[in-house]
């Protein structure tokens, strides 16, 4: 009876030493080691191919994802608005000093002092904010002395004007509406907006001058998006 439940493949091994059975649980040990590791880096190059660089990180785990997300966050917050120092425009040629100008007497805004400057509207938002940065620059001096934005009228849509700060900080912007007014009915609500998407807007003079103003009739008023960083 008892050779019956000895059935064939109820093999029963010999007992196996201290010794080798440490053998045993160190090297599955280091197996089980080598397989997640290799399973790991093989998932985390696949991500790095379908999605970049941060979901290679992703790929490794909850407490992984966590760190990714705060290193996310912490990209996300770092195109933060900044005070202007310096406004460029490659394709147009500009590359200019900015000075921080408020309103005059009546209200309006404050021309820059120079040619050869443009003034951004401190009361305003600054790049980088809700709303409208805006910078105005001069054409010309309606003889023969050229203005910063001498050629803004070449500007063409999704052209990249950049600002930059003190601290070499920049913020890229892409335009994306060129329009001409009249002076008397520019929608002053739109171009000076405190609210909404993050732009600059560019204002220089356009049309004919008016001597008796001793102004031109028409803004050129260019729109740019911030781009993301």
């Amino acid at each position: 009876m008892s050779e019956r439940l000895l059935l064939p493949s109820a093999n029963v091994a010999p007992k196996p030493n201290p010794r080798q059975l440490y053998a045993r649980l160190f090297f599955g040990a280091v197996g089980t080691i080598v397989v997640l590791y290799g399973t790991a880096d093989l998932v985390s190059r696949a991500a790095d191919r379908a999605f970049g660089d941060h979901a290679a990180l992703a790929a490794l785990g909850p407490a992984v994802v966590e760190l990714n997300q705060t290193r996310m966050s912490t990209l996300a917050t770092s195109t933060s608005a900044l005070v202007p120092t310096k406004l460029s425009i490659q394709s147009v040629g500009v590359s200019a000093d900015v000075e921080q100008v408020g309103q005059k007497a009546d209200g309006s805004m404050a021309a820059p002092s120079s040619f050869t400057t443009v003034g951004w509207y401190k009361e305003g938002s600054m790049p980088g904010e809700e709303g409208s940065a805006v910078f105005a620059g001069h054409v010309n001096n309606a003889l023969t002395k050229a203005g910063v934005f001498e050629h803004l009228d070449h500007i063409a849509l999704g052209d990249v004007i950049v600002v930059s700060d003190a601290y070499n900080k920049t913020l890229r912007f892409a335009v994306t509406d060129i329009e001409d007014y009249p002076t008397a009915t520019a929608p002053l609500n739109t171009i000076f907006a405190t609210s909404g998407p993050s732009q600059i807007v560019l204002i220089t003079c356009a049309g004919d001058w008016d001597p008796r103003a001793k102004s031109y009739d028409h803004r050129l008023v260019v729109f740019a998006r911030l781009l993301p960083s």
